[in-house]
């Protein structure tokens, strides 16, 4: 009797569960088809090459001023955060509050290669949604006014596939002067510490997909790694862009290297080279090394986040070949970046030697920033580009002058202005073709 009750108990809890996760079940199909649903709605609202992903935010409990000072620029855990293949230096499972989905289990290594290599996966959808507007004031041609409200979107994945691989996805939207809209997909793989045991940890790892984020640049100023509004002259003049292809980089606490071959031009079968590397004296480690993350959680001070007293040296060099018949497009040059308490100094110089159009361009620049408090910095640069051979070569001078205000730590404003002192064929005499005073909004979530 005692045996029939027992078993009449067991069939009534094995229905109550039954109908758990049925309903469980049943909401889950409901949440795939609001997704499934949703994100081309998200697609289609929202529309700039941006990096900056609150997904991580959420990942480790913590602000997005950890790493951007301001978004999308990277403080120095920023950087080594991106490097370590978006972890955080030394222990990082003790600081992720996501708990990771398991894709096998630990033995599974040991009984490899009779069995697949277990991972992880994120807990919930690494997802993060970044949308930018501006108001653009032209200072000339008629002095017209231009509401980009909102002007680009991007919707942004990353994270990581156990301890060994990272991943970057990225869907971008454009939306013109004309009403259209641009698309663009990017993303890449990366695994991590090959060969360790005899390299080193992170000295060797390699990248497939849309390389040269932060590396098809000068290495302490890279385009992706701005302040401003406006991009810098180099990386738009010389053509400098993510690519499709393979990347070799590593690094320890004082230096990385960084190198890559893509394809650039589609009309001829070569493929594009590039490559270069970086010295830090001081400050924080490329590696994390030096730092120092609060027990129990990551956490950041409420003032001096920024702040990393160094001295950083760069080179940088890419081959490209352009058009039908394989001319060379050479680009070299280097850069330096120092920092100290509130202040930060950069400059570089970069040649570019187009053998396709005959141009020959050299560019120099020079630019700070200084944080009067940790929400307000204002920042100069300076730009210089001067060209030779065909006779569409120009002759271009500019300051970039504005101030970013963190009003939230994922909100801001740029308040920016760009001023010619030279922007002409030669011999025009047009100075200030160009000015412009430009009110951009950025947020993320």
């Amino acid at each position: 009797m005692a045996i029939r009750q027992l078993h009449g108990v067991i069939l009534r809890n094995c229905e109550r569960i039954f109908l758990i996760l049925t309903e469980k079940e049943e909401r889950m199909k409901k949440l795939l088809l609001a997704t499934m649903l949703l994100c081309p709605i998200f697609l289609a609202v929202f529309a700039h090459n941006s990096w900056a992903i609150p997904a991580f935010a959420r990942k480790y409990k913590t602000s997005c001023a950890l790493c951007h000072a301001p978004p999308p620029r990277l403080t120095a855990m920023g950087n080594a955060f991106r490097d370590l293949g978006y972890r955080m230096p030394e222990a990082d499972e003790i600081y992720v509050k996501d708990e990771p989905v398991s894709l096998g289990a630990e033995p599974y290594k040991k009984m490899f290669p009779d069995s697949v290599w277990p991972s992880t996966i994120p807990g919930l959808p690494p997802i993060s949604v970044r949308v930018t507007g501006d108001v653009t004031q032209d200072l000339q041609n008629g002095k017209n006014t231009h509401f980009n409200l909102p002007s680009e979107a991007a919707i942004l994945g990353g994270g990581t596939f156990g301890t060994d691989f990272s991943f970057w996805a990225e869907f971008d939207f454009t939306k013109n002067q004309d009403g259209s809209t641009d698309t663009d997909i990017e993303g890449w793989l990366m695994w991590e510490n090959l060969f360790s045991n005899f390299l080193g940890e992170h000295h060797l790892n390699i990248k497939a997909g849309n390389v040269g984020k932060y590396t098809i640049a000068l290495p302490n100023t890279a385009n992706e790694d701005r302040i401003s509004f406006e991009d810098y002259l180099y990386a738009t003049a010389l053509n400098l862009n993510t690519e499709p292809g393979f990347e070799a980089n590593g690094f320890g606490a004082h230096w990385r290297y960084f190198a890559g071959v893509v394809q650039t031009d589609t009309s001829n079968n070569k493929k594009g080279l590039y490559g270069g590397f970086a010295v830090k004296l001081g400050g924080l480690g490329y590696d994390g090394s030096g730092g120092t993350l609060e027990t129990g959680g990551v956490g950041t001070t409420p003032s001096g986040y920024w702040r990393d007293d160094s001295v950083r040296l760069g080179f940088f060099a890419y081959r490209t070949y352009e058009g039908d018949h394989a001319n060379t497009f050479d680009r070299i040059g280097g850069d330096a970046r120092w920092t100290y308490k509130d202040i930060d100094l950069s400059g570089g110089y970069i040649w570019g030697d187009n053998h396709e159009t005959d141009v020959k361009e050299g560019i120099w620049f020079v630019g700070g920033q200084y944080w009067i408090y940790p929400w307000l910095a204002p920042y100069v640069r300076y730009e210089s580009l001067s060209s030779t051979g065909s006779n569409n070569t120009l002759d271009e001078a500019r300051f970039v002058v504005g101030t970013a205000v963190l009003i939230r730590a994922n909100v801001k404003l740029t308040v920016e202005g760009l001023f010619f002192t030279k922007n002409e064929p030669r011999d025009t005499g047009i100075s200030d073709e160009g000015n412009q005073l430009v009110f951009q909004l950025d947020w993320a979530f």
